[in-house]
């Protein structure tokens, strides 16, 4: 039988840990002040890195949840990819992906980070004024590990059978990334030509894209990301990263992509896109909304309207 004292004790404990858990969840949905030089610059590169997104702690709160789910899950389709088109064997050992981990109800800690309003609000005002609001098209947990090697050149939307570019994808660190674990890297502007939009990832996307972005002069931006550092990044912004040439640190990385709300889906052009839209659209048809179940809205503002009236 505990003490008046251990009891005492205990409680106090557990409302400690409430009311952190209470912060940090009130963290995830403040707005995050874009600034109108931040918009234009990421419309005009098609990427922007945001510093401070999210505070190193809440990351850390997180992260142990988002390592669970990594470790239970043995599907790991990217690797697979990377196999088959690669004879260097670090590309089939580069990564380990698990995608739509906020929907296994096992996982509803990792649901509160993918569902962040705060993000989701970058992303649509990313996206341009006329968007009024965005959907989950999927969100992924990217781990390289120690010797993993390079990302080959590869453009997102080769994937996705959306019908529109009004596509975000948010790259959140759930540490720092010095350059030797492999920082993601931005071809600027490349959101607006075709560097080899009709290559998936792998040897061949490499090849084609670097001779092009040689060719067309194109500006490779790289560099370390800081704790709370998140990058945005269109689907068309040609991107990739180098090896981990660490021997004992995994780069930890949470995604989650955002399309407009208002998104239709397009007929699928590629075998990758098919396959996208049995994963992750399910039950959207072509030329509709895709607002199937697993494409919940993340942000609207009229919803911020509507409680701006309440108050």
């Amino acid at each position: 039988m505990p003490t008046h004292s251990e009891t005492l004790i205990k409680y106090i404990a557990d409302y400690a840990m409430v009311m952190s858990e209470n912060n940090i969840s009130s963290v995830l949905h403040e707005p995050y002040a874009l600034t109108a030089e931040q918009k234009t610059y990421y419309r005009k590169n098609g990427f922007i890195r945001l510093k401070d997104v999210i505070p190193a702690d809440v990351l850390d709160y997180y992260t142990p949840f988002i390592e669970a789910a990594v470790g239970v899950s043995g599907d790991d389709p990217l690797d697979e990819q990377l196999a088959k088109d690669a004879k260097d064997p670090t590309y089939s050992r580069a990564f380990k992906q698990v995608i739509n981990i906020w929907a296994k109800p096992e996982h509803a800690k990792v649901k509160e980070l993918a569902f962040s309003k705060r993000l989701a609000r970058i992303a649509a005002e990313l996206m341009g004024d006329d968007v009024t609001g965005v959907r989950m098209y999927h969100d992924q947990a990217l781990f390289k590990w120690p010797g993993g090697g390079h990302t080959p050149y590869h453009a997102d939307q080769f994937y996705w059978p959306l019908q529109s570019e009004k596509t975000v994808t948010a790259w959140m660190p759930l540490t720092a990334v010095p350059t030797e674990m492999g920082p993601l890297e931005f071809v600027a502007g490349s959101q607006n030509a075709d560097l080899g939009r009709s290559v998936g990832i792998g040897i061949a996307s490499d090849a084609a894209v670097s001779a092009a972005v040689k060719q067309g002069g194109y500006e490779l931006i790289t560099g370390p990301f800081e704790a709370g550092e998140v990058s945005f990044h269109s689907g068309w912004t040609f991107h990739k990263a180098p090896p981990n040439t660490t021997t004992d640190k995994t780069r930890k990385v949470l995604t989650v992509i955002y399309m407009d709300k208002d998104m239709k889906m397009a007929e699928p052009l590629n075998d990758n896109q098919r396959a996208d839209a049995n994963r992750y659209l399910t039950g959207v048809e072509v030329g509709k909304v895709c607002d199937g179940p697993l494409n919940p809205i993340l942000w609207e503002k009229e919803e911020e309207k509507a409680i701006d009236t309440l108050v």
